[in-house]
């Protein structure tokens, strides 16, 4: 004979009352929840959960929420896990105009290792989004972390471009060469070398896509209070001026902005070449090129190769290109602040086709002028100080 389990009296009892509430019942109380797996919903609600949440214009439309849970390392951090039917470049795209509108900041985009990260600042969030560039059953897997930057629930006011930058701390900064160390501290305070995981790679070469959003990036952080000295961003709207840098490149905004200004070779500046070599690493002349404009502000008198050798006295003067004479020649104005005396030292060979390191990248950015007029991140420092 088939056997019974026996239930007590008061549980029977307690489901029966909750059958007959409105808008309950059995049914009712066990049935899934439809909404669990959209935008909005937490399958697994977090006992630590902020009292901030992840405003609706970030939330990309139809994704899948598969994951909420604190951050081990810091439980202020909020990290939701997602899962849609687009490409990660959509996502992308998606997340880089969203952190372009207003009250909010796009702070770093950076590809690397199957991976697109971008972290943005708004009135009292700071977002970090992770795109897995590698489907997974024809989906796009990605995260967002979020956290506040406020201590109340209250919006705080809008960040200026300088107050969205957060100071990082690099764990591999003893591996650069001694002389750059203190320097490179310094802007790493000002939050203006994006790098990712906390690590700074000194010694490895930097590409020139990395390099045009370093040097954006601190050059509008030094005229934080100037706007009208400061670079402005290319937008989604521009038609892209490298065919190989489109909307979609993470450092568009960068290297669109400067080849509108002027302050790169392009087809705007009249030179032939309308690719832009993102991924290739950043040479010594280039550097220059780039640079010594924004020292100089824009004001570069043509030069010869002569005049190099008679300032400089460099003995591979010969081997430097025709479009970056005049930059080299002009840095030669800002004495012993000069790139080339603040980066490479003493020297006789300037080596203009060598590869630039990532160290040496920062030491170059470390001061922006022309020697009698200019600023470095150490008197930046000081004037965030309070006196």
């Amino acid at each position: 004979m088939k056997q019974f389990r026996r239930y007590p009296i008061g549980l029977i009892l307690s489901l029966l009352l909750l059958s007959g509430c409105e808008g309950s019942g059995l049914q009712n109380l066990f049935a899934a929840d439809s909404n669990a797996e959209q935008w909005g919903a937490s399958p697994s609600p977090s006992p630590a959960a902020v009292a901030t949440t992840l405003p609706d214009t970030l939330r990309f439309p139809n994704a899948t929420l598969l994951e909420t849970q604190p951050l081990p390392s810091d439980p202020n951090t909020i990290q939701t896990r997602w899962q849609a039917s687009a490409p990660a470049i959509a996502i992308q795209q998606f997340y880089g105009e969203q952190f372009q509108q207003t009250n909010w900041r796009l702070l770093d985009q950076q590809v690397a290792d199957n991976r697109i990260t971008l972290k943005g600042s708004g009135s009292n969030l700071e977002v970090t989004v992770t795109i897995n560039t590698a489907p997974v059953n024809n989906t796009t897997e990605f995260t967002v972390a979020y956290r506040p930057t406020t201590g109340s629930g209250s919006p705080s006011p809008t960040p200026s471009p300088a107050a969205a930058l957060t100071p990082q701390t690099f764990t591999d900064l003893d591996a650069a060469p001694a002389p750059f160390q203190a320097a490179i501290r310094e802007l790493a305070e000002l939050g203006t070398l994006p790098t990712a995981n906390n690590e700074l790679d000194p010694n490895s070469p930097i590409s020139r896509s990395q390099f045009a959003r370093w040097l954006v990036i601190t050059y509008n952080r030094f005229y934080e209070d100037r706007p009208a000295r400061q670079i402005r961003l290319g937008t989604p709207n521009d038609e892209p001026v490298f065919q190989d840098v489109p909307r979609q490149h993470p450092d568009f905004p960068y290297i669109q902005g400067l080849a509108m200004a002027g302050f790169l070779p392009s087809p705007l500046t009249g030179d032939a070449s309308a690719l832009f070599r993102p991924d290739a690493s950043l040479t010594r002349e280039t550097l220059l090129q780039w640079k010594v404009p924004l020292d100089q502000q824009g004001r570069l008198s043509p030069s010869t190769i002569d005049r190099i050798q008679q300032t400089w006295g460099f003995k591979d003067s010969s081997r430097i290109g025709p479009s970056a004479v005049s930059a080299v020649a002009a840095d030669y104005l800002a004495g012993d602040l000069s790139n080339i005396r603040r980066v490479w030292g003493e020297t006789l060979l300037l080596q203009p086709q060598k590869v630039v390191s990532r160290a040496e990248a920062a030491m170059a950015l470390w001061y922006i002028g022309n020697g009698s007029e200019g600023l470095s991140a150490q008197t930046v420092l000081q004037a965030r100080s309070p006196s």
